[in-house]
């Protein structure tokens, strides 16, 4: 098969100022030789040979600043390189980063235009992809406002739309999908299956191994411009993520630096963690489903201690709580002597869809889970690639079926008694990390001051809230802190998701769905304070829940979500 790409000995150079003339006399002085301004030579690229065949799709990986965009802006021509020679078949469209391409004062129409006489379409032919392209972005309410007013989201949006609809011979992708939410990031891998399916050639830069590896024909590896591996996604994947646990980067066997974001004291600490695959022992972390995973922790103390709880969390990339588990379920509290101590954890089998997960640790005293010893979020992080079978989702359930004659006599009838609600927290309350808000009215007859843990309603146990229709918190933000967390869920909701919105001092900040009864923390980022401020928190649920009406139990009052913390980080 022709090659579409072809770079054969490339190397580039940037040049970076280490002093600049600051002042209109430094700049004279630099320009009369008398102030020495001192460059330093950096190759992005030194000595790369790669072919890319006509309708393959190649993706690359590597740590910040190993070269990949440098790649990218050769083949789109936006740089040149310092030394060998860089070869392309065919029309080149690249989304290397937002807003490239667009003037910012022009509107999305026109640079919907101009974009297009950038590669050579007539303005008879835009005007045909004019109402797809607009379709697509979603961006009807906008098109003929100017670009510079675009969210980021926005830009990506209609530079994707562009970019897929003018069909290009080769596209080259750099990140920005990240920028987009699940359901516009959905579209536009179903997009890019299409392109993929008519023999069009991608070049795809991502930090994301998962989506690489499930999207890619081959993957290339690259570091301080240099080709490490070239070859099988998987192999090559997994190459990489080993490399950066064993170097490079910081890894999770290493000890414990002053910068790492724990949190607790130092009488007794996680020093180090690993995972590793049960059946060889040998360090890994990339699994499947059902593959086991052998955790092990080392603790560190400075004395004897009873009573000890160590713990950990998962999280799927987007944050959501899917497990979490400790020595408390199986062993009980156990003590520590002075010195280390080893803990060993057997998560699995994996019922986890593909994708990346985030380990957290902890260790705490049994009567005191609000104060620990040691947190460590985000420890360790697991990717999970795609199950075999034709088995899909989020999860991977283990399953099994049969199939009978129905007896003669007799139908299948579900019970119309009402469904109990379930006990979402048996539990003491996990460790807060804020203080509480400082008022919080959760209904129209509702006001009460919070101390330690949250007042429960009634037949739910403590820290879990259901609110109403409208809910009110006012919360405390610190110099420093920069987040608005919550975490909530909407139980026994049936197909429907609970929707609302979140108003902060009367300004709409965000819209949530909530899907089920696992708590989901919907993150909204503040702007930062000078000093300390106090915030009216408005919660807004669009549908309440009456249990008496949908056979629940009695329950007469219209309830919203289930709010476990309100918090700012």
């Amino acid at each position: 098969m022709p090659a579409a790409i072809e770079l054969r000995g490339v190397r580039k150079r940037f040049r970076i100022r280490h002093e600049a003339a600051r002042t209109w006399q430094g700049m004279a002085l630099a320009l009369l030789g008398r102030r020495r301004i001192e460059h330093e030579e950096f190759w992005a690229l030194d000595g790369v040979d790669l072919q890319v065949a006509e309708g393959e799709t190649l993706g690359i990986i590597g740590p910040n600043g190993s070269g990949k965009t440098t790649i990218l802006k050769l083949l789109a021509r936006t740089i040149e390189a310092t030394a060998g020679e860089v070869l392309t078949s065919g029309k080149v469209f690249g989304l290397l980063e937002l807003g490239a391409g667009m003037h910012p004062d022009l509107t999305g129409r026109e640079n919907i235009f101009l974009n297009g006489s950038f590669l050579g379409i007539e303005r008879n032919e835009m005007r045909q992809l004019y109402d797809r392209i607009v379709a697509f972005a979603e961006l009807e309410r906008f098109i003929d406002t100017p670009v510079r007013h675009y969210s980021s989201g926005m830009f990506m949006r209609l530079g994707f739309s562009i970019a897929i609809n003018v069909d290009p011979d080769i596209l080259l992708i750099d990140e920005v999908l990240a920028v987009g939410d699940a359901r516009f990031t959905s579209k536009c891998y179903e997009a890019l299956a299409d392109i993929k399916a008519r023999g069009r050639t991608l070049v795809f830069v991502s930090h994301d191994p998962i989506q690489v590896r499930r999207f890619c024909d081959r993957v290339l590896w690259i570091d301080r411009g240099t080709i490490q591996a070239l070859g099988d996604p998987r192999d090559v994947i997994q190459q990489y993520l080993q490399h950066m646990r064993g170097g490079g980067v910081p890894s999770a066997t290493a000890e414990r630096k002053e910068s790492t974001p724990d949190l607790g004291g130092e009488e007794l600490r996680i020093r180090a963690a690993t995972a590793a695959d049960e059946s060889t022992g040998a360090e890994s972390y990339t699994f499947l489903p059902g593959d086991v995973v052998r955790l092990q922790l080392e603790l560190e103390s400075e004395s004897y201690l009873e009573d000890v709880i160590v713990g950990c969390a998962v999280r799927r990339s987007d944050g959501l709580l899917l497990h979490e588990t400790s020595t408390a379920a199986s062993l009980g509290p156990t003590a520590v002597q002075p010195g280390r101590a080893r803990v060993e954890c057997l998560l699995g089998p994996l019922p986890l869809g593909p994708g990346s997960y985030q380990l957290s640790l902890g260790v705490w005293p049994e009567a005191d889970r609000l104060h620990p010893y040691h947190m460590w979020p985000d420890a360790i992080t697991l990717f999970v690639g795609k199950a075999a079978t034709s088995q899909r989702g989020v999860a991977v359930l283990p399953s099994q079926w049969r199939v009978t004659m129905a007896p003669p006599n007799g139908e299948l009838q579900s019970t119309s008694a009402p469904i109990a609600q379930p006990d979402m927290l048996t539990e003491a309350a996990g460790p807060f990390w804020t203080p509480p808000p400082e008022e919080l009215a959760m209904g129209a007859r509702e006001a009460e001051w919070l101390g330690e843990g949250w007042f429960p309603a009634e037949n739910w146990p403590p820290r879990v809230r259901w609110t109403s229709e409208r809910a009110v918190a006012y919360l405390r933000q610190d110099v420093g802190q920069g987040s608005l967390i919550l975490s909530a869920c909407r139980p026994l909701h049936g197909r429907a998701q609970a929707q609302g919105r979140v108003r902060l001092n009367g300004l709409h900040i965000a819209t949530f769905q909530l899907h089920g009864m696992d708590f989901e923390d919907v993150v909204v980022p503040l702007d930062p304070v000078t000093r300390p401020t106090t915030h009216e928190l408005v919660i807004e649920v669009d549908d309440a829940l009456v249990p008496a009406t949908v056979g629940l139990d009695s329950d007469t009052r219209p309830l919203g979500i289930a709010v476990s913390s309100i918090r700012v980080e």
